[in-house]
């Protein structure tokens, strides 16, 4: 039997500066992490660009805050390995660039790994996904010509800092 999975889907409209402002990052993480992508740096959130961003997640979420706030570029054959955030209440992610042929955010059944993915997401361009920092999720390889890119984080309480460890799950 399928465990339950809860997954908050919001929309939040990305500004026009976004996109231009994560190119101008490149790779910070040298796929020394599970996203075999170019990965900013952890602690982008103080950047303007994410001003808007943030204001939304605090009127969904009041009681949290963004503790680390990355970006990723998918570019063709690009992918993320299975993993989650242990340490963090929730995590997010949230689509700049995308189709509807662009690979899909999944969420196995790490369970019953013989059962079907307990969500499989395909992503939508102002899309906010926001789920437990436990969920294991990966995502297929990147088979579009065009860049898919995302910024993901991870919310903690405000009064309460993570249990997280560099190198815990990359």
């Amino acid at each position: 039997m399928q465990r339950n999975f809860k997954i908050d889907k919001w929309y939040v409209s990305p500004g026009h500066k976004i996109i231009k402002e994560i190119l101008s990052l490149g790779d910070e993480q040298f796929w020394g992490t599970s996203v075999k992508a170019a990965v900013s740096d952890w602690n982008i959130q103080d950047l303007p660009v994410f001003d808007d961003l943030k204001q939304q997640i605090h009127a969904l979420y009041s009681d949290y805050k963004i503790e680390e706030l990355w970006s990723a570029v998918y570019r063709q054959g690009d992918y993320a390995q299975n993993h989650c955030h242990p340490g963090f209440d929730y995590s997010f992610v949230w689509y700049l660039d995308t189709c509807r042929d662009c690979s899909p955010l999944v969420f196995p059944d790490v369970e019953h790994p013989w059962m079907p993915p307990l969500h499989v997401h395909r992503p939508k361009v102002g899309e906010l996904l926001v789920f437990s920092g436990n969920s294991h999720h990966y995502v297929t390889p990147h088979i579009c010509s065009h860049e898919r890119i995302v910024v993901s984080g991870n919310l903690v309480p405000v009064k309460k800092e993570s249990t997280w460890e560099p190198g815990y799950y990359q």
